[in-house]
């Protein structure tokens, strides 16, 4: 059975793989997590597709070498007044979410986001004798082992390289707001307010992760509702960067906060225990495969993709039985992994499974009818994976990891980029160096 289908990936995506694979520099180090979870992507996307497509809109400047580096990839230049009104709709889209502050926490909409990401930012003075700067600052259990925190900081300033690349100009800022000040419209409102009540106020900390979190908030929902547009119109599937898929899953959160949690444990428990089990606690694999060892045309993927096909197309009814055979199909696929490898131990890395929304339903609320709109009656068709789990599993690939960043070309000015990072205990203390910052 022939199938013909097709993935629209994101520009941000193959700017990762670009990093990852040396054909452009790396200048900020903690890119690398993030952009081996682009490659994954890439992979998967030729994987599991027939055909993989792409939005030619990148600047004059940059989009000659993008064409010629992906020239397997059908790279589509949308008309301008096509381009304008999607633009429009998804600058608009980005407006709408909203960014807030309660005291020195953020609150409303973004709070799932970050639930997402599993990161817990607080506004906070740093203390410097008579000089005190704003900062935005990720709370964590060691400030001397924020790996994590850093890598997801990345993929904030990974949105902001991707901004200054593509064509459209709209303004996708979120819109802001602070509990009971409402004349408090923007963040220069905010940040004035903030100073006017700290004496010592001497601006914003340089680490802040301030302004490219609520940034990078805005253009995640611009990117992510622009891609889902095109892809609806070309008839495709849609695979987007970490960062965005983290802010689909937000939106599940948003109007399902409940089931989205018990679906995404549910979906990858048996692949996770199958992994667990093969692999040694170290990280390390007991197994070794020699590359390449896979193609597009096994008959292995050439199956999955019938799977995905019949979950679009089939009844109801029909749909159900072959969701119930998938599942049976999982565990013993995982028996046999674990029989074929004489497992022994539970102990080691953790695997997290791609989650659709066909899990949950999509016809109530606004904001993720608007993003998912074009997959209302399309099963699977929207996967998106869990950022938290996927950076902790690249964090543990051991000699993998290694392998995976060896073709990375360091830019001469290559460092990690500094975050700020605040001991949990401290949350809701004031320290010789840092204190939460509150109107």
């Amino acid at each position: 059975m022939s199938t013909n289908r097709r993935i629209l990936i994101d520009n941000a995506t193959l700017s990762g793989v670009e990093r990852i694979t040396g054909i452009s520099q790396t200048r900020n180090l903690n890119y690398v997590d993030n952009d081996i979870l682009c490659l994954e992507k890439l992979v998967t996307a030729i994987l599991f597709s027939d055909r993989i497509v792409g939005v030619d809109d990148y600047k004059d400047e940059y989009r000659s070498r993008r064409l010629k580096t992906f020239d397997f990839v059908d790279f589509a230049k949308l008309d301008p007044s096509v381009y304008s009104s999607l633009s429009k709709e998804a600058a608009s889209f980005a407006r709408e979410m909203t960014f807030s502050f309660d005291g020195a926490k953020p609150a409303g909409d973004v709070v799932s986001f970050f639930e997402a990401l599993r990161i817990d930012p607080q506004l906070r003075w740093d203390v410097f004798v008579s000089s005190e700067y704003l900062t935005l600052s990720y709370l964590v259990e060691d400030a001397k082992s924020a790996g994590y925190e850093r890598s997801i900081d990345s993929t904030f300033r990974h949105e902001i390289s991707d901004r200054k690349l593509a064509e459209t100009r709209e303004d996708s800022e979120p819109s802001f707001s602070v509990t009971a000040r409402p004349d408090i419209k923007d963040t220069k409102d905010f940040v004035r307010a903030l100073a006017s009540g700290n004496p010592q106020y001497s601006g914003v900390d340089g680490k802040s992760a301030f302004e490219r979190m609520i940034f990078g908030y805005g253009w995640a929902a611009e990117r992510s509702y622009f891609y889902n547009a095109v892809a609806s119109a070309e008839g495709a599937d849609v695979y987007l960067t970490p960062l965005r898929d983290a802010f689909c899953e937000s939106c599940c959160r948003l109007a399902y906060p409940s089931q989205v949690h018990g679906l995404l444990e549910s979906l990858k428990k048996k692949s996770q225990d199958a992994m667990t089990a093969i692999l040694d606690p170290s990280g390390y694999s007991k197994f070794a495969i020699r590359l390449p060892f896979f193609t597009s045309n096994s008959k292995e993927f050439q199956e999955s993709r019938v799977i995905f096909h019949n979950l679009d197309h089939l009844s109801s009814l029909r749909k159900t039985r072959e969701l119930n055979e998938i599942l049976k199909y999982l565990d013993q696929s995982c028996a046999n992994l674990m029989k074929k490898y004489a497992v022994s131990t539970k102990n080691g890395l953790q695997f997290s499974i791609s989650f659709g929304v066909s899990g949950v339903g999509i016809d109530l609320g606004l904001k993720l009818d608007q993003l998912f709109r074009s997959y209302k009656n399309r099963s699977f068709s929207r996967i998106f994976r869990n950022i938290a789990q996927d950076m902790l599993n690249v964090e543990r690939l051991g000699e993998l990891y290694d392998k995976a960043r060896s073709s990375i070309r360091e830019h001469s000015e290559a460092s990690h980029a500094g975050i700020s990072a605040t001991p949990r205990y401290m949350e809701h203390k004031e320290g010789r160096h840092s204190r939460p910052a509150k109107l």
